[in-house]
């Protein structure tokens, strides 16, 4: 009797224990699981916070200023447009990049847009400022079957030779460097001179009455720094080699560039995929011509 009560009592504080042992467990099963999940917590939102920071939408007026600005001039029904692309752009100059012939563009940076709009069957781009306030279409267009690179996706163009028959005279006595314009929408021709007396000179080919000719000056130290710049660059190697416009491009400006050591060709579209010797040229060019007064 005795044996079995002893028995028993060992059987129950068996149980208790083993009910003890259980409970604990459970507990820092839940404990580590609850930590876990706390640890897991931040992870995830943080990383939401990620995705949604990737997406910079398209302001609204921006959309509408091209959609607007692309019925006009394309006659397209804004109804059959939508915007298929965009990006965020910092352009080099008041010209949003795409100047007119000959324009004066003022060096400074301009955040903005490059934005593609699309009816299905043909493509357009845009380079805007912040707002849409400024905006101004690239002439080179794009259709489904047959589409040449825009204008700032153009790269390793091969230089051709310029045709004799198309090559400007020499420069005249006193003169360290002349662009000729040409193309664009207006298909107008500007010349502009520099002469080594600082004085530039910009007129209209053709134009009987003279009347957009403009006289203005640069100093005598800015020629003087812009010719060391050519005799350094050694142009002779571009001698008469144009770097045309891809296959498909139109309304896009001509520019050609005369110095004493010869001329080079490119164009608005061409631009960027010039050597960078050529670059630096057209850059202090394009400075001669925002400094003079």
């Amino acid at each position: 009797m005795k044996e079995n009560l002893i028995k028993n009592q060992g059987q129950i504080v068996a149980a208790l224990s083993l009910t003890a042992i259980l409970s604990v467990s459970s507990g820092l099963t839940m404990i580590t699981s609850a930590s876990a999940a706390a640890n897991l917590l931040p992870e995830t939102t943080s990383e939401a916070l990620k995705e949604n920071s990737k997406s910079t939408r398209l302001p609204r007026q921006v959309a509408n200023a091209v959609i607007q600005d692309l019925t006009k001039k394309q006659n397209v029904s804004p109804r059959k447009l939508k915007i298929v692309d965009y990006s965020q752009q910092t352009w080099r100059d008041g010209c949003l990049e795409l100047p007119q012939p000959d324009e004066f563009c003022t060096q400074a940076l301009v955040p903005g847009w490059l934005v593609v709009a699309s009816n299905e069957t043909q493509k357009w781009a845009y380079h805007t400022n912040k707002d849409g306030s400024s905006l101004r279409l690239e002439p080179v267009t794009t259709s489904k079957n047959n589409q040449p690179a825009p204008a700032k996706a153009v790269n390793n163009i091969q230089p051709v030779p310029i045709p004799a028959n198309e090559l400007p005279p020499p420069l005249d006595q006193g003169v360290v460097f002349r662009e000729i314009a040409s193309g664009g929408i207006t298909g107008r021709t500007y010349e502009t001179v520099l002469r080594n007396d600082g004085i530039l000179i910009r007129v209209r080919i053709g134009d009987a009455n003279d009347s957009e000719r403009s006289v203005r000056r640069v100093s005598l130290q800015q020629v003087k720094q812009f010719e060391r710049l050519l005799d350094k660059k050694r142009l002779s190697k571009y001698k008469n080699l144009s770097y045309p416009a891809p296959s498909g491009a139109a309304d896009f400006i001509t520019y050609t560039l005369t110095s004493q050591a010869g001329t080079f060709q490119y164009n608005d579209i061409s631009q960027d995929s010039l050597p960078k010797v050529l670059q630096s040229v057209v850059q202090a060019w394009r400075q001669i011509g925002t400094s003079a007064q």
